[in-house]
């Protein structure tokens, strides 16, 4: 078992190994707008390698696998590391200006120091002192993971408040991964923390397994991620000060959105706050708190009330369309997305608003 045990590790050390490495050394374009995503995945190729040092460690016999081994104390120092260092390569994906070199290190050092000590009780005092050691360290490290969860839950939803302000679609479905993949690698994490101290070696086994398919799935989504990261980049980079126009352009907003409506400007695929205000000739701040003071709407829900009540006048008024020309007619482009955004606005499916109509007009 146990040659199978570190044959294993051994395994899962060097995949992980070999996909931070990847995450360091696939090529991203030298743009400005791709910044963030350069940096968080330095940060995120560093966690990696981190990861790998503990099992090579254990594969080559430098470490054993044991309660109250020299293992604990580097397990509970890379762990809190690995944690901060994921969570800032992920928060540098939604917020450019959040993760800085001083935050980082106010984490990195006090870490380090109770690492240090760790190791220091492991030589100079007895295996039951180390062991009640390694519990304060373990009880440290899921207070850093209770503050790093609600770092990034603030920093996501202000993220996808941000996108529903700037696009139309669902680019917010389209980023969910972010979430996701926080919060199994912070299960992985606790895992790699606890199960050496209160597991036996099979469940240490099935906790490299499910490692071991996690970290590549996730680099390679992150190495993917950069052709929508171009997409999104100016909600990443969105500055928070306001650039306003004089007043005499400001007060035509109204009329010119108005204009922008009849001419049913809404069933364009891919609208943004960007594109509507340059073609209204104004600027996306403005636009965006005008947005949200005149209708009581964030952009992406405004622009998808104005689609849904193309489509019930569309249902209403050409009964020979099938659903999905009137989801196409109306600018939405899935009709799975047709049937969510009729649902949210109207309260009910298409094809009930659609016989409820009929049914009306039958009684006329």
């Amino acid at each position: 078992m146990t040659y199978y045990f570190l044959t294993i590790r051994l395994i899962a050390a060097v995949v992980v190994l070999i996909m931070g490495i990847c995450l360091l050394a696939v090529y991203v374009p030298k743009e400005a707008a791709l910044r963030n995503y350069r940096i968080s995945r330095v940060l995120l190729a560093i966690a990696y390698i981190a990861l790998s040092t503990v099992g090579l460690s254990q594969a080559f016999h430098l470490l054993k696998p044991q309660r109250g081994s020299l293992l604990l104390a580097i397990t509970l120092t890379i762990a809190p590391l690995q944690a901060l260092l994921f969570t800032s390569a992920l928060i540098t994906l939604i917020n450019s200006r959040f993760v800085t070199a001083r935050k980082i290190w106010a984490q990195v050092i006090p870490v380090l120091i109770c690492g240090t000590m760790l190791v220091l009780i492991y030589f100079s005092m007895s295996a039951n002192a180390f062991l009640w050691a390694c519990y304060v360290a373990l009880l440290l490290y899921c207070l850093q993971i209770v503050l790093l969860v609600t770092i990034f839950m603030k920093e996501y939803k202000r993220y996808r408040q941000k996108l529903d302000n700037f696009f139309s679609g669902d680019e917010e479905r389209r980023t969910l991964w972010v979430r996701n993949i926080f919060f199994m690698a912070t299960g992985v994490g606790v895992m790699a923390a606890t199960i050496p101290l209160f597991a036996s070696q099979t469940a240490y086994l099935v906790f490299i397994f499910s490692y071991l398919f996690l970290y590549p799935f996730f680099a390679i989504k992150y190495i993917n991620y950069v052709n929508l990261f171009h997409r999104i980049a100016p909600v990443v980079d969105a500055s928070e000060k306001t650039n306003l126009h004089n007043h005499s352009e400001n007060q035509n907003i109204s009329s010119a959105i108005e204009c922008w409506i009849n001419k049913k400007g809404f069933i364009q695929q891919d609208i943004t706050l960007e594109s509507l205000a340059m073609e209204l000739c104004t600027n996306q701040s403005y636009l965006s708190r005008h947005i949200n003071a005149q209708f009581g709407q964030n952009f992406k829900a405004w622009i998808n009330s104005l689609r849904i009540a193309e489509s019930q006048r569309l249902l209403d008024d050409h009964h020979d369309l099938s659903l999905i020309e009137v989801a196409e007619r109306s600018g939405i482009p899935s009709n799975s997305t047709f049937y969510r955004n009729f649902v949210t606005v109207t309260g009910m499916t298409p094809a009930e608003y659609r016989r409820q109509k009929q049914s009306q007009n039958e009684i006329e």
